[in-house]
C-alpha cells in the first residue's frame, strides 16, 4: 500500500543509503593522490554556490601509507593552517575524500566519491564543526537527487528527486531523525498530491488530493500490520543515531535532575561520540568518523 511509486519507501531507502555510504567510508580504507582527484567534478543540481567553491589546490605534504611509491594522503596548508586534506581510500591513485577546514581546524565541507569513478557523489556542509546539510547523488548519474538538512546530527528534513529529472518531487519532515511526514508530487506539477503521516517511525495514515486543489480530500488509515516495522532514525553523522535513541528511550529517574536544557543525553565529557570545538581533535571534529582512515592517527601526525 505505502509508497506505491517506489519498491522501497523513501524513509527506508534513505536509511539504507546512509548505512551503505557510511559502511563504504568505514571499510574501504584510504584513497587518492594528487592531480587526478583535483579533476573531480561536482554533480549538477547542487544547492551550493559552485562559483565560489573551494578547491584543494597548491603544493601539499603527502603520506604514502602502503609504501607503493604513490601518495595516499595529501594535506594543503595556507596562512599557517591546514586548508584541506585528500585521501585515496582504495589506493588507485585518485582522490576519494576531500575535507576542507575552517580557521579553527574544524570540518567546513567534505566531498566523497563512493564508487571510485573520479566524480563526487556526496557533499557535506558544516558550520562550527557541526554538520548542517548533505547533497547526494544516490544513483551515481552525476546529478544530485537527494538533499538532507541536519539538526544535532540527525536528519531534520529532506528533499528528493525520485524521477531524476532535476525537479524535487518528494518532501520529508523528521523529528530527531524519525520521519513524521512525507509529501509526494506524482504528477510533476510542483505540488504534492499525496501525504503520508508517520507516528514513532510507523506509517499511520495516507492522505490524497484527488482534485488537485492543494487540499487532502481523502484519508486512508493504515494499521500496524500493513505498515510493517517502524523506520529507524536517520543520522547525518556517525554516532548521532545512538545519541538520538538514548534521548528517546532514557528518561531521568524521579530523584535525578534532568539534563541541562540545550544539551543532549549521552553527550559531554567522557562520551566518545560527543562533539567538540578543540582544534586538536582534527578529523573527529567533523562528527563523521566514517571517513577517518585507520592510519590517520599516525599517518597525519607524521605528515604535519
Amino acid at each position: 500500500m505505502r509508497h506505491s511509486t517506489l519498491p522501497v519507501s523513501p524513509a527506508h531507502y534513505g536509511f539504507l543509503l546512509c548505512s551503505v555510504l557510511v559502511l563504504a567510508g568505514s571499510i574501504l580504507g584510504c584513497n587518492k593522490s594528487d592531480s587526478e582527484a583535483l579533476d573531480s567534478t561536482l554533480p549538477t543540481g547542487s544547492q551550493g554556490d559552485e562559483e565560489v567553491r573551494e578547491q584543494c589546490d597548491g603544493a601539499g605534504q603527502t603520506v604514502d601509507v602502503n609504501n607503493d611509491g604513490t601518495p595516499d594522503i595529501r594535506h594543503v596548508f595556507a596562512d599557517g593552517r591546514r586548508r584541506c586534506s585528500q585521501y585515496d581510500m582504495n589506493f588507485d591513485g585518485m582522490v576519494d575524500v576531500t575535507r576542507f577546514y575552517d580557521a579553527q581546524n574544524r570540518a567546513l565541507r567534505e566531498e566523497h566519491d563512493f564508487d571510485f569513478d573520479g566524480r563526487i557523489d556526496q557533499v557535506s556542509y558544516f558550520s562550527g564543526g557541526a554538520i548542517q546539510r548533505k547533497e547526494l547523488d544516490t544513483n551515481f548519474d552525476n546529478r544530485f537527487d537527494t538533499f538532507l538538512w541536519c539538526s544535532r546530527g540527525m536528519v531534520s528534513r529532506a528533499e528528493r528527486d525520485r524521477t531524476n529529472n532535476g525537479d524535487t518531487d518528494t518532501w520529508e519532515d523528521y523529528d530527531d531523525g524519525l520521519l513524521t511526514e512525507a509529501r509526494y508530487d506524482d504528477n510533476n506539477d510542483g505540488n504534492p498530491e499525496k501525504w503520508e503521516v508517520f507516528v514513532n517511525g510507523r506509517l499511520t495514515e495516507i492522505r490524497y488530493d484527488s482534485d488537485n486543489d492543494g487540499e487532502a480530500d481523502r484519508r486512508e488509515a493504515v494499521d500496524e500490520e500493513q505498515a510493517g516495522p517502524p523506520d529507524e532514525p536517520i543520522a547525518c553523522e556517525a554516532g548521532a543515531t545512538r545519541r538520538a535513541r538514548a534521548v528517546q528511550t532514557q528518561a531521568p529517574a524521579a530523584d535525578e535532575p534532568a539534563a541541562d536544557e540545550g544539551t543532549e543525553t549521552g553527550e559531554g565529557e567522557g562520551d566518545p561520540d560527543a562533539g567538540g570545538d578543540d582544534a586538536d581533535t582534527e578529523d573527529s571534529a567533523s562528527g563523521d568518523d566514517s571517513t577517518r582512515a585507520p592510519w590517520e592517527a599516525t599517518g597525519e601526525e607524521e605528515a604535519e
